[in-house]
């Protein structure tokens, strides 16, 4: 059984994380503002997962801040066309980076060329768009990351099924979270609440921005430079105990 642990989460799961009832998730799908859920292989419930945890959470913001759900639906929309939340409200925000898009516009039959080979291209895309790989736009899909998916498509002529890589990067991106939720942790009680308790003082506002920024930089530095070093000694160590179990060859007379 699926669950939290895996990155995949039930209706009941993802309504417990997200504070919102399991009536108004279902609700915002019909609306359009959360993609649907999906299917796995020997389940009977949909699943939903992180994207889905980080939509509903986004709503939640600009419904708090008095947008209607059609001007929420009409947000989404742009920033399914690749704009920064930043950009579509017009926020000039001091701690908000805005990243590079690196994102690409593609069409359907594009997009089903790229998978050559799935037996149910259309699940496939359910599932891209679950996970946060890709966004419909209008007629078209959105690759947010088109190096990570280049690189998963060869991951795919390498061996590795479809549903098997998507199940992992369910869980990868399950793991960041937790991840950045520590390092948001750290942030906020050794710096932001200090900042709070001293009543805000305007002439510290640009060093607490300044130690945000530095604090996210050493988690994307920290992150890359670990997961290197992780997986080259798990390579090494599965090379070694696969060797081991190798026969030796005779030894020459």
């Amino acid at each position: 059984m699926a669950g939290t642990q895996s990155g995949w989460m039930t209706i009941e799961n993802l309504s417990m994380r997200s504070g919102v009832t399991t009536r108004n998730i279902r609700a915002y799908q019909s609306r359009g503002l959360l993609p649907a859920p999906v299917a796995r292989s020997g389940e009977r419930a949909a699943f939903y997962t992180a994207e889905h945890l980080a939509r509903l959470r986004l709503v939640n913001r600009l419904q708090e801040r008095g947008f209607s759900l059609a001007g929420i639906a009409d947000l989404l929309d742009s920033l399914a066309a690749g704009r920064t939340l930043e950009q579509v409200l017009g926020i000039e925000s001091a701690i908000a980076e805005t990243e590079e898009d690196e994102s690409r516009i593609v069409s359907e039959n594009e997009l089903r060329a790229l998978l050559p080979g799935v037996p149910d291209p259309e699940a496939s895309i359910e599932r891209l768009v679950a996970v946060g790989l890709v966004d419909r736009h209008e007629r078209a899909y959105r690759m947010r990351h088109p190096r990570v998916f280049e690189l998963g498509l060869a991951a795919v002529q390498a061996g590795i099924p479809v549903e098997a890589l998507l199940d992992e990067f369910v869980r990868l991106r399950a793991d960041l979270h937790e991840v950045a939720l520590r390092f948001v942790a750290l942030f906020t009680q050794h710096v932001l609440n200090p900042f709070l308790d001293a009543g805000m003082p305007k002439e510290n506002l640009d060093t607490v921005v300044e130690h945000l920024k530095r604090l996210r930089q050493l988690a994307f530095t920290a992150t890359e430079a670990l997961m290197r070093q992780a997986i080259s000694d798990e390579t090494e160590a599965a090379a070694r105990a696969n060797l081991a179990n190798l026969p030796l060859p005779p030894l020459a007379k």
